[in-house]
């Protein structure tokens, strides 16, 4: 094993595990504690909504719905990041969270979908159901203290990372028309997942191939992540929780408005749909092993390419197993007589520093 500027390491440092294991513990206990908050309100507006004929109610208690599943995607997340991978799933069980993540999507469609055909009957019979503002407006108004509840409790981290990092090199040369061949696993708890294979035949060529995993301080990132999403998603439960309270106060004032639940109805059904819609968005990008968002590929190639001793960048790839795990791979010839640890660590160093890509499998190759 080498590490950067020579130095040994270990794979992982006992307070980066105790800190992973903290900040673990911390994010679970706070989302449990907002799951239980938006089950048991989403019951009370269930319950609530259909005695006081509101659909919009009924909507928000979707919403909650979403929410709840937001969470417990997010448990699982954390939950998960603590399996160790194994010969099979050598990149562990990340992607469990963004199938977890699709089926929530479905369900929510389905009963958002329901709620929909029944705001739109209303809409050609206004005669067929009386809405009773007053329960709806107290249901409103006890929604809102939950999500303020749910705000304090989650609150708004500030989000910082401590990088570690270790590395893998080999050098292979081959000078004849003899096929020579190494396979090389090595399989460590970092970051949850410490993968290489290396499998080299070619003839003519120097390899350099170097395997690095630097973590964020093992998961902490992505468990912030976590709990910023679900800070979000209840900053939005409270404005549409003001929605409410505003159309249940007019019902309340003038029964003959009942037009207003249907038309909030409505709206929030389009809001819910909205927001799975970009998180189906993310889902099947992922999935796709697209380029992750926030990544410019041409610029990660340009970058690369302006680097010293750097003549060339191939087979260049960029993808996420899940949010907040990016991983990239490329080919990359080097100038004679180019100092090869001296180009990988400038290549390793210019991918975290400007891109905060911490899992990279790098080739670095020259002709002879």
């Amino acid at each position: 094993m080498k590490c950067a500027n020579n130095h040994t390491c270990s794979l992982e440092s006992n307070n980066t595990i105790e800190q992973d294991k903290i900040e673990r513990e911390n994010a679970s206990k706070k989302l449990k504690k907002a799951m239980i908050f938006c089950i048991f309100f989403m019951c009370v507006e269930v319950v609530g909504g259909m005695y006081a004929n509101s659909l919009a109610i009924l909507t928000d208690a979707a919403h909650l719905l979403s929410d709840i599943a937001g969470f417990a995607i997010s448990l699982f997340a954390i939950w998960a990041s603590s399996w160790e991978s194994t010969a099979i799933q050598s990149y562990g069980f990340f992607r469990l969270e963004i199938l977890g993540a699709l089926v929530s999507i479905q369900f929510i469609w389905l009963v958002t979908g329901m709620l929909l055909y029944e705001a739109f009957e209303r809409l050609y019979d206004s005669n067929k159901d009386i809405v009773n503002g007053t329960v709806m407006f107290g249901i409103a108004i006890l929604g809102l203290f939950v999500n303020i509840a749910m705000i304090v409790l989650l609150g708004h981290e500030n989000y910082s990372f401590n990088i570690g990092n270790h590395e893998h090199h080999h050098n292979h040369g081959h000078d004849s028309h003899e096929n020579g061949s190494s396979n090389s696993y090595k399989n460590h708890k970092h970051d949850n997942f410490d993968e290489s294979f290396d499998l080299h035949g070619d003839k003519d060529h120097e390899h350099d191939t170097s395997h690095k995993n630097t973590t964020a301080t093992v998961q902490h990132g992505h468990n912030n992540l976590n709990l910023q999403g679900a800070y979000l998603h209840v900053l939005g439960d409270a404005i549409q929780s003001i929605g409410v309270i505003i159309g249940a106060a007019a019902i309340w004032y003038n029964p003959k408005w009942k037009i207003i639940d249907v038309i909030c109805t409505i709206l929030f059904s389009v809001l819910v749909l909205g927001t799975t819609i970009q998180m189906l968005k993310d889902v099947l990008h992922i999935l796709m092993e697209s380029t992750p968002h926030e990544i410019n590929a041409q610029e990660v190639q340009y970058g690369l390419n302006e680097l010293p001793n750097v003549v060339a960048i191939h087979e260049l790839h960029i993808w996420a197993l899940t949010i907040g795990k990016t991983l990239l791979t490329c080919h990359i010839q080097v100038s004679p007589n180019a100092n090869y640890d001296e180009v990988l660590q400038n290549v390793v160093d210019y991918l975290e520093i400007k891109f905060k890509i911490t899992h990279t499998t790098i080739q670095i190759e020259s002709r002879i």
